[in-house]
């Protein structure tokens, strides 16, 4: 089953790498970025968990996007109407599956707890989960998270992640 992304979730990589980069201690971070085999083991084993769970997310996303899409068209078949129609409602498409999200909650909150156990091998949650991927070649589940137009996650009142 193909996933039916949007074009304008081509370069969506790109935007999930950038937007937080300016946000709270994502300066710093972002200076620090390194590859898998440069992070600490907790980061390591953090990504090798993710993966799995990222990709039977995925799987589980897919028949639940497809009955989406062909649901929000008015003859019952994926088209770019119905397409059209099922973004409009769910502007993150795939991404939207509640398992997705749940999942990049999670690992984004447990890279941040490793971070602060080990301040000196930080890494930036979305370069763990986007970066690592691209360089994993986990082409698939890169264009999964793409679909979201931004990362559902937050700073509370205290500047921590929530």
């Amino acid at each position: 089953m193909d996933l039916m992304d949007r074009p304008h979730t081509s370069n969506g990589e790109n935007r999930l790498l950038q937007m937080m980069i300016d946000v709270g201690i994502h300066v710093e971070l972002a200076r620090q970025d390194r590859a898998y085999d440069n992070a600490s083991d907790a980061h390591q084993k953090l990504f090798d968990g993710y993966v799995p769970l990222l990709r039977q997310g995925y799987k589980e996303a897919l028949p639940w996007w497809e009955g989406t899409v062909r649901s929000a068209g008015r003859s019952g078949k994926i088209d770019e109407e119905s397409l059209e129609e099922a973004y409009d409602a769910r502007m993150a498409g795939p991404a939207s599956d509640p398992r997705i999200v749940w999942i990049v909650r999670l690992i984004w909150l447990k890279c941040c707890k490793i971070n602060e156990s080990e301040p000196f091998h930080a890494i930036r949650p979305e370069y763990l989960m986007v970066r690592w991927l691209i360089d994993a070649g986990e082409n698939e589940l890169v264009r999964l998270l793409a679909c979201m137009p931004y990362w559902p996650i937050g700073l509370n009142a205290d500047g921590n992640w929530c």
